[in-house]
């Protein structure tokens, strides 16, 4: 999916319409449906399960209440008979030659011109109505791509712009939700309130990691696929380094706070910060969200990067000394020193 996404703007089809469709699953014609499962489906009990299944209904408040339309929300087989539905706008936007890319419910279709972008609303439009189905007009916009930025599946596209060195990119990063959505999730995994060993909160927290970073680095493969594919990228994913890596610290301060049993504070966390260090968590098998992204696109190893990690940490303590020295003040003073050491030996 993303690597047919990136092609669709690498080909510099600069103007996109973002759609949605209203109440997709709540609004599936049951009648329609049927009619195009038979086009690949013949056998006759297969169809009679799936026709129960849609007419199941739901339960509220003690009773069975019946639907008309629209396939079971969180049913098994609910997201393949959308997308078999679907296929049928796959189908009719193909046969037009126009560049697309579906998720669901959610589409965006390509173009090099406005006219060619009205042409292909009106294309989706029709056969959308066909269906039984319509746009969800507050939800879909026609995006220029050369001054504005658009959401997909849990990222953002920032328009094209021109580089240190002239060249035309665009960037691309998660998106701010699902950012909130990652801290959030570590915040809920890591409460003062709880006593567990240092490696019993590890457990808690890497699982969300993984699954987090797994879903970002597919940017990096859509890009690696489009290049085994001849095609020169322009997509700059520096930004997701910086975000991860803030990430990271985020990660650690609420670890150290939930590590300090007696009285957790962030006052104490920032006095532990030099004595639980990075070389201290991955120690621990914390998995550092920039590392597996880097491994992912660049195959870096794990000692690599801890010793990338560890250079910066000296040159940032360098620079800082220095400074400090310019201002003619002491970088730690012996209080701070001793307040430290007492954090040490709590």
């Amino acid at each position: 999916m993303p690597c047919k996404l990136s092609f669709g703007i690498l080909n510099r089809d600069i103007i996109i319409y973002d759609a949605d469709i209203k109440g997709f699953f709540d609004n599936i014609p049951h009648k329609s449906l049927m009619k195009v499962l038979k086009k690949f489906v013949s056998d006759r009990t297969a169809l009679c399960l799936i026709e129960q299944f849609l007419h199941s209904g739901y339960m509220e408040d003690g009773k069975v209440l019946d639907i008309e339309s629209g396939t079971p929300q969180g049913g098994v087989i609910s997201p393949l008979l959308a997308n078999v539905y679907l296929n049928e706008l796959d189908w009719e936007l193909d046969l037009h030659g126009l560049r697309f890319v579906r998720y669901a419910d959610d589409f965006l279709i390509f173009a090099k011109s406005k006219e060619d972008i009205q042409r292909a609303i009106t294309i989706t439009k029709t056969k959308l109505a066909e269906l039984g189905l319509e746009i969800a007009e507050g939800k879909t916009r026609v995006v220029d791509f050369k001054k504005e930025d658009f959401d997909f599946l849990g990222f953002t596209f920032q328009h094209w712009q021109l580089n240190e060195k002239g060249k035309s990119v665009f960037f691309v990063l998660p998106k701010e939700e699902s950012i909130k959505d990652f801290r959030l999730k570590i915040k809920r995994k890591t409460p003062k309130i709880l006593t567990l060993d240092k490696e019993e909160w590890i457990n808690r927290v890497n699982p969300i990691i993984r699954g987090k970073v797994n879903y970002y680095s597919l940017v990096v493969q859509a890009i690696q696929e489009n290049t085994e594919l001849g095609q020169k990228s322009h997509c700059v994913t520096r930004k997701i380094r910086r975000i991860l890596d803030s990430l990271d610290g985020y990660i650690r301060r609420r670890l150290r706070v939930a590590f300090i049993h007696e009285h957790p504070s962030q006052i104490k966390e920032y006095k532990m910060r030099y004595k639980w260090n990075n070389e201290f968590f991955i120690s621990l098998k914390l998995v550092p969200s920039l590392w597996l992204y880097l491994n992912k696109a660049y195959d870096m190893t794990l000692e690599d990067f801890a010793r990338d990690k560890k250079n910066n940490a000296k040159r940032k303590y360098e620079l800082k000394k220095r400074r400090a020295k310019e201002k003619g003040v002491e970088l730690f003073t012996s209080l701070s020193l001793q307040k430290m050491r007492n954090a040490w030996n709590a």
